[in-house]
C-alpha cells in the first residue's frame, strides 16, 4: 500500500498540513501567518506559496483549562525515565469550548486574519491553484468533567464522566458535545464565506485511542466520524509512536479517521525511533508523516543537542524513503518557529528555513549532516553522494 497520497481530489490536493499552535489569549497577526503562507527571499519580498494547508491547534483555553486530552504528571519528556500522564484534571467546559470558537471565527480570529493575508498576498504572487486547506481542532471531552454545561437550555449538565451514571451514558455525552462543536464549526462558517479557505475537516487532538473502564474512546470516534463526515467534513489524526498505534493505523480509515499521518518522534527520543521503522509503518498503513523540527520547548528534551542532525536525518530520508513528493505530511515546528527562523541570526536555522521550503515544493536534495555532539546518541552511519556541479564527492558520516 502507498503512503497517503498527496495532491487527492477528495482531500483539496492537500500535500503540506502545517500545525499552527494558536495562544488562545492571543490573537494571531499578519505578520506572524504570512510566513507560513508565502516564502521570502533574501530581499524579504514574498516569492512563492509556502504550506497548503493549516491545522489549528490551542493547548490551553484564556481560562488556563486545558484542550488537549492529558497532561504529564512526571519530569521527563516524551515516554523517557519519569514520564507519566494522565488525563487533565483541569479540563475545559463549554464557555471554553466557545471561546475557541471565537479564536477561529471572531472578527480578529485565526480564520479571517489568514483569509484576509492570503488576499493581500495574491496581489504579489500569482493565486494559489486551490484554496488554502483550513483543519480545527476539535477539544478532547475529558472523562475529568462532571459539569461541562447545557447544550440545549433548560437541560442539566453533561456528565463526561461515569460519576453517578455508566459508561454508556458517558460515551453519550461525550458525543453530544462534539457533535454540536461540529455543528457550530459549520454554522459560523456558512455565515463567513471566506474567499481564500476551505474548510476540510477537524482534527482529534488525542494522539491515541483509548477504551477502559471509565472511557470507550472507540465507540466515540466511530459515532463522531459518522456525524463529521455527514456534514461533509475530514477527520484527522495524528498518533505518535507506538506498537500499538501501529495497530489502530492498519485499520484506520475502516472505523475512525479519513486521514491520518504518523509522528516519527525521532527529534524527542534517544533510542528504539527510527524514521525508516515509521515510514515504512505508514506507507504499509497508508498513513502520511509528520515532520519533526523546532527552535524550543519548554519541555526537558534530553537530546535538544542533537536536534540538527535528527533534522537533517528527516529532510533526507524525505528523499531517501521517499515521503517528500510520495506521502502527504504533516509539520510540527513548535510554536511561531517559521518566521524566527527566517530572521535567525545562526546560518543552520537560516539554512533549515530554505530546506523546508524546498521540501514542501518536492525539490530538496540530500545534504550533508552538520557536526556529531559528542557523546551523541544518533550517528549517521550511511555515506551521503552530494553532486555539486558535473562532479561528485563523498561527504558525511
Amino acid at each position: 500500500m502507498p503512503y497517503l497520497e498527496q495532491d487527492l481530489p477528495e482531500f483539496n490536493h492537500l500535500k503540506h498540513l502545517v500545525l499552527l499552535y494558536g495562544d488562545s489569549r492571543k490573537p494571531w497577526t499578519r505578520e506572524s501567518l504570512k510566513h507560513y503562507i508565502v516564502h521570502f527571499g533574501s530581499d524579504n519580498k514574498p516569492d512563492g506559496w509556502f504550506f497548503d494547508s493549516f491545522l489549528l491547534i490551542n493547548a490551553k483555553s484564556r481560562s488556563g483549562k486545558d484542550y488537549v486530552a492529558d497532561v504529564n504528571l512526571g519530569k521527563s519528556m516524551s515516554g523517557e525515565g519519569d514520564f507519566f500522564t494522565a488525563c487533565s484534571p483541569n479540563p475545559a467546559d463549554k464557555t471554553d469550548w466557545e471561546d475557541l470558537l471565537d479564536f477561529y471565527f471572531g472578527n480578529d480570529g485565526t480564520l479571517h486574519t489568514l483569509d484576509t493575508t492570503i488576499e493581500e498576498l495574491s496581489g504579489i504572487v500569482l493565486p494559489p491553484e486551490h484554496r488554502r486547506n483550513i483543519v480545527l481542532t476539535l477539544p478532547y471531552p475529558h472523562i475529568s468533567q462532571e459539569k461541562f454545561g447545557a447544550i440545549v437550555p433548560g437541560e442539566s449538565d453533561l456528565n463526561f464522566s461515569i460519576k453517578g451514571q455508566d459508561l454508556a451514558h458517558a460515551t453519550e455525552a461525550r458525543l453530544k458535545a462534539e457533535a454540536w462543536f461540529v455543528d457550530e464549526i459549520m454554522k459560523r462558517w456558512s455565515n463567513k464565506r471566506f474567499k481564500n479557505l476551505n474548510l476540510l475537516g477537524v482534527y482529534w487532538i488525542f494522539e491515541t485511542v483509548y477504551r477502559a473502564w471509565d472511557v470507550d474512546d472507540h465507540v466515540l470516534l466511530k459515532e463522531l466520524r459518522k456525524h463529521i463526515n455527514s456534514k461533509g467534513l475530514k477527520f484527522v489524526w495524528i498518533p505518535f509512536y507506538a506498537t500499538y498505534n501501529f495497530h489502530l493505523l492498519e485499520n484506520y480509515a475502516k472505523y475512525y479517521f479519513d486521514m491520518a499521518f504518523l509522528q516519527p518522534n525521532f527529534l524527542f527520543y534517544k533510542y528504539g525511533k527510527y524514521i525508516e521503522t515509521a515510514s515504512g509503518v505508514a506507507k504499509r498503513c497508508g498513513a502520511g508523516i509528520e515532520m519533526e523540527y523546532y527552535l524550543e520547548l519548554n519541555e526537558p528534551i534530553s537530546i535538544k543537542d542533537e536536534k540538527h542532525i535528527r533534522f537533517r536525518e528527516y529532510l533526507n530520508a524525505g528523499v531517501t524513503h521517499g515521503y517528500m513528493t510520495e506521502s502527504a505530511c504533516a509539520h510540527f515546528q513548535g510554536a511561531d518557529s517559521l518566521e524566527r527562523m527566517y530572521r535567525h541570526r545562526e546560518a543552520i536555522e537560516r539554512e533549515f528555513y530554505e530546506d523546508i521550503y524546498r521540501f514542501v515544493k518536492g525539490t530538496y536534495e540530500v545534504k550533508p549532516y552538520p557536526p556529531v555532539p559528542p557523546r551523541s546518541t544518533f550517528v549517521p552511519k550511511r555515506r551521503i553522494t552530494i553532486k555539486t556541479s558535473n562532479r561528485e564527492k563523498g561527504a558525511g558520516k
